[in-house]
């Protein structure tokens, strides 16, 4: 396994493209567009002497303001990864796990190189606002988990993550012995496991017979009362598009997508490409590859 980050892809937030590319992380100054919802940052390419494309992290593009991200749950445009100088009025601070958010109006913040990045709801967050507005894509899966496994490493996120698995996969198999045409691909489940356990991530699972939701990075899940919360991104979801902030890392000589600390893969499932959540990075690993810190 390597360290070597590469600012690279052949993904795109619109979805999977046929081209590929080293990016340039010098920072150029946003064009901006402001007119209501359609506002955005345009700059996000760079064309070198060779005629070449390089995208630039949000990250180092210039800051914005902080009043002009978009609600996470709505359908504004959506700034994850994108940093602003200081943090809007009246905020408060929420730590999970050892890490600080910084929260206000629906919005969440974490300190980055002397300023703040727009970065996503820790999980397990609850939604706060109401969410008639909210557009979320009901997610496909290549596999569901019967069958608990274990890993080789161990810290306190870990364990709970192992807790819910089991429960988890006991609940996977039992629906299986009742409902043996229920598509699990176990074969395709067991190879995914063996490719996260090789590469040190960890997978959390997802229940067959619940509902869940994903947008721009973000996965939910709704309860019977009909609110959403955030949760850890299930092995085997499938989806078309990564967010704007994703990063393209280089793990034993072969290129996967990391959003936070979710790690995807390009794969084919019934003859259609997708991004597949292999698993997330945790620990040293992901103090290996985090690019806010």
């Amino acid at each position: 396994m390597t360290g070597t980050t590469v600012r690279s892809s052949n993904v795109s937030r619109s979805g999977l493209t046929s081209s590929a590319s080293k990016a340039d992380d010098t920072p150029v100054n946003p064009t901006y567009r402001d007119d209501g919802y359609n506002y955005r940052y345009s700059d996000d390419m760079r064309v070198d002497d060779r005629h070449n494309m390089y995208r630039i992290a949000p990250r180092h593009r210039d800051p914005m303001p902080w009043d002009r991200p978009g609600y996470f749950w709505g359908d504004h445009p959506h700034y994850y990864g994108y940093r602003i100088h200081s943090l809007p009025p009246q905020w408060r601070r929420i730590s999970h796990w050892g890490i600080d958010y910084y929260f206000y109006n629906g919005i969440y913040y974490r300190p980055f190189g002397g300023a703040y990045v727009v970065c996503r709801p820790p999980f397990g967050t609850p939604l706060e606002a109401a969410i008639d507005r909210a557009v979320f894509r009901a997610i496909r899966f290549a596999y569901y988990c019967d069958t608990y496994r274990t890993y080789s490493r161990t810290f306190d996120y870990y364990n709970i993550i192992a807790r819910q698995n089991l429960i988890i996969a006991q609940q996977n198999a039992r629906l299986i012995a009742r409902q043996t045409s229920y598509a699990i691909n176990a074969n395709r489940a067991l190879s995914a496991y063996e490719l996260a356990n090789r590469l040190g991530l960890v997978q959390s699972y997802a229940y067959a017979n619940s509902e869940y939701f994903y947008q721009d990075g973000v996965f939910y899940t709704v309860s019977p009362s009909g609110s959403y919360s955030t949760i850890v991104p299930p092995a085997g979801a499938l989806v078309t598009s990564l967010p704007d902030d994703y990063e393209t890392i280089v793990m034993d000589g072969i290129e996967y997508y990391l959003v936070d600390n979710t790690v995807y893969r390009t794969t084919l499932f019934e003859g259609v490409p997708y991004l597949e959540v292999l698993g997330q990075m945790y620990g040293s690993l992901y103090t290996q590859y985090n690019v806010y810190r």
